[in-house]
């Protein structure tokens, strides 16, 4: 009996992905609440999670027990799938990972070791760890980065030394990674990957699965995509993939790679062609994926935006299309003065959608700055946009506590940091409490308006004495007897040379005595 062929699908970019997924998937399982647990999903990320499960929630219309869904591109890929992809009983356990922060010491140590400052060497070893992570996702050896040569007469010679550095710290960078019995995060993410697609090859798992908006060709991903297309029961679904009827069969061709490599990297398609190369699939063997949503823009607009991404070569046919292939209705273009004007724009028209009965809106963009004003914009209009790239700590108060501590302590409390300090919302309590200190520090600020004190505690204590003999600040000492305690402690705790740990410890220490 002859094999069958890889199942590829694709769903086209006017269709909502998600929905048309869940769509396809409860008419091929059924709607019955136990239908769907057997099987699995793979996705790219934590965010694809999300975003299918809320799908499947609107599509159910009431109970359902969703397949177990992963993210292969989660750091902490094996605890979040458990035996999935990394089963007690394997013949070859795969070592822990080193922790990011940790390997971002350790490699500082290195770089300070070959004759950089402590500032620069741990910016270098976050950009040495971002390659290292992208040379081991696309599996190039590291070595090759030393293979460089760097010999040009005409380049200046601190392009030698670096070299040199380079060659050092990943020759030292293995040793110290058996050293500690560990490996890196993306090293033992390829591992697992590798080792669920052989194992999956020669005993494909109980249920259906399905390989899901994974558009990476990475070596180890493709690895499991291969395997999870010829399974019994597997499924992989494209997003977005352009066929023959969208984009012709030299356009397609002229994507690359060539034989050097190289290749329209920049186009909207040139990654999923990549990807179907590696998985040894062409494209007239996908097809289309059978699942309705209401959520879906007309197919003409699709094949509208298609034309106007194709490549420079072939951009000249937008002229010759047919007016119904060029239309872009509903598609607006804004150009804007500033940033200010553009978070503005962007802001009128959620406020618009949002306000328009039965309508949603997004937006999309890579740009956090801008992100954060239209967040701000609307909150005016008491509208919470939902960040799904999340806040970091630096903008939650507690975050922002920590940095006042920090910033008071390293600035041997001066008075702009002191009082940024004693005049956080977290500081002094609530309800009255949080009155009569406002009350304390209000006095402190006139009291600190003038010339500098003298660094320090100390300085702080001698200047209060004075200002406490003049009218109109008056009782300033009385309140820094009661705030100096609260501070002390930190003077104290935060002086320098400090550990990484003893500066967390008393940070948090220090925390916990003033809110």
């Amino acid at each position: 009996m002859p094999e069958a062929g890889p199942s590829v699908f694709t769903i086209p970019s006017h269709r909502s992905f998600a929905d048309s997924l869940v769509a396809g998937l409860m008419a091929r399982h059924g709607r019955e609440p136990m239908a769907l647990a057997a099987g699995r999903i793979l996705l790219p990320n934590n965010r694809a999670v999300r975003t299918l499960t809320e799908a499947f929630v609107r599509a159910s219309g009431g109970g359902l027990v969703l397949p177990r869904l992963i993210a292969i591109g989660d750091p902490e890929l094996d605890d979040r799938v458990g035996g999935a992809l990394d089963p007690a009983d394997s013949a070859e356990p795969v070592p822990p990972a080193i922790e990011p922060l940790a390997r971002e010491l350790a490699l500082a140590a290195l770089v300070r070791g070959q004759g950089e400052s402590a500032a620069e060497a741990l910016r270098t070893a976050a950009d040495l760890a971002r390659t290292l992570d992208a040379l081991a996702i696309e599996e190039v050896p590291a070595e090759r980065l030393a293979a460089i040569a760097v010999d040009d007469p005409e380049l200046a010679a601190h392009w030698q030394v670096s070299l040199e550095r380079l060659k050092a710290i990943i020759r030292l960078w293995p040793e110290e990674l058996r050293r500690r019995g560990l490996i890196d995060l993306a090293e033992r993410r390829n591992r697992l990957l590798r080792a669920t697609a052989r194992r999956w090859q020669d005993k494909p798992p109980p249920g259906f699965t399905v390989a899901a908006g994974i558009t990476t060709a990475a070596p180890a991903v493709t690895a499991v995509l291969a395997a999870v297309a010829r399974l019994p029961e597997g499924l992989v679904i494209l997003p977005g993939l352009a066929l023959a009827d969208v984009m012709p069969e030299e356009e397609w061709d002229a994507l690359g790679p060539d034989s050097d490599g190289r290749g329209e990297a920049a186009h909207p398609q040139y990654h999923l062609k990549l990807l179907l190369d590696r998985l040894g699939i062409a494209r007239g063997e996908v097809r289309l994926w059978v699942g309705k949503s209401l959520a879906a823009s007309p197919a003409v607009r699709g094949r509208a935006v298609a034309n106007a991404m194709t490549a420079a070569d072939f951009s000249d046919k937008w002229s010759r299309l047919p007016a119904a292939e060029r239309r872009l209705t509903g598609i607006r273009a804004v150009e804007l003065a500033d940033p200010a004007a553009e978070a503005t724009a962007i802001a009128l028209a959620l406020r618009e959608s949002v306000e328009t009965p039965g309508q949603t809106a997004a937006l999309v963009t890579p740009d956090r700055a801008l992100a954060a004003r239209v967040s701000a914009l609307l909150a005016r209009w008491e509208i919470a946009a939902d960040d799904s790239a999340g806040r970091p700590l630096s903008q939650w108060p507690a975050g922002t506590l920590l940095l006042a501590i920090a910033a008071a302590a390293a600035e041997d409390f001066a008075p702009v940091a002191l009082l940024a300090l004693l005049k956080h919302p977290l500081v002094g309590g609530d309800g009255e409490r949080r009155g009569a200190w406002l009350d304390q520090v209000r006095t402190l600020d006139l009291a600190l308006r003038g010339p500098r004190p003298a660094p320090g505690l100390d300085g702080l204590d001698r200047h209060f004495a004075e200002k406490n003999k003049e009218k109109a600040t008056r009782g300033c000492l009385a309140a820094w007897d009661a705030v100096r305690p609260l501070i002390a402690g930190l003077d104290m705790a935060l002086q320098p040379p400090l550990a990484l740990d003893r500066l967390a410890a008393a940070l948090r220490e220090g925390a916990a005595v003033l809110a």
